[in-house]
């Protein structure tokens, strides 16, 4: 199978199956990716209140891009 022919079929699927496909290439993009392993793992280990956003505040800033 070509990247042409996989392009295409991604573009043939649901909106829903076209997001599956995106977060299986962002997985696979960093899941061998030391230094970006490490960052996701500071942040999520990261227990200061004052670094966190409100899930509405996280939806305003992710509507404002």
């Amino acid at each position: 199978m070509s990247v042409e022919e996989i392009k295409q079929g991604i573009a043939a699927l649901s909106a829903k199956e076209q997001s599956e496909a995106t977060a299986l290439l962002f997985h696979l993009r960093h899941v061998a990716d030391a230094d970006y392993q490490r960052h996701v793992t500071s942040r999520i280990s990261d227990r200061d209140p004052t670094h966190w956003v409100t899930p509405e505040e996280f939806e305003r800033r992710m509507d404002g891009k």
